[in-house]
């Protein structure tokens, strides 16, 4: 008998790979951050993507990660059960990963501080259409927050 191959499903113990996760400080949480993002006025849709942004303060005292947005992905009770929610989710997830860089260089580069909700009005299963739906929605973030940055910036200060 010959030496045993090693096994190719196994995942590489390696360090420098990297994770493709979203930080965790780029998650909204709190009770108060809510309520503001709620009262605000400003939403729209794309497909099946709600949107709902303002801006937000963030302490100052975390220089070296920059919190230029926080994220929150919702998916309502109407939309079916546990699985279904969180499958919506997970796409929702997936798809704001993938598409959101340009968003985070316009934060970045007009020193913007962003909340911002992805609600989810009906369950999607199709991965690609939430993909376009989602990209086509941060192009349109950018267009508004572009147009209306002075008046943004009053506001924050």
């Amino acid at each position: 008998m010959s030496e045993k191959e090693p096994n190719n499903l196994l995942a590489p113990l390696s360090t420098d790979v990297q994770t493709h996760q979203l930080p965790k400080l780029s998650i909204l949480r709190g009770k108060a951050s809510f309520e503001k993002l709620f009262k605000a006025p400003n939403t729209f849709h794309i497909g099946s993507i709600l949107f709902r942004f303002c801006l937000s303060h963030f302490a100052k005292s975390n220089s070296t990660s920059e919190k230029r947005l926080q994220i929150a992905f919702i998916a309502p009770k109407h939309l079916g059960n546990a699985v279904t929610r969180n499958k919506t989710k997970r796409l929702l997830r997936e798809s704001f990963r993938t598409s959101n860089r340009e968003l985070h260089h316009f934060l970045r580069k007009n020193s913007i501080n962003l909340h911002l909700a992805l609600i989810a009005s009906y369950p999607n299963p199709d991965f690609e259409l939430v993909k376009y739906q989602m990209h086509k929605g941060l192009n349109n973030l950018i267009e508004i927050l572009a147009h209306d940055i002075d008046t943004f910036k009053c506001l924050e200060e």
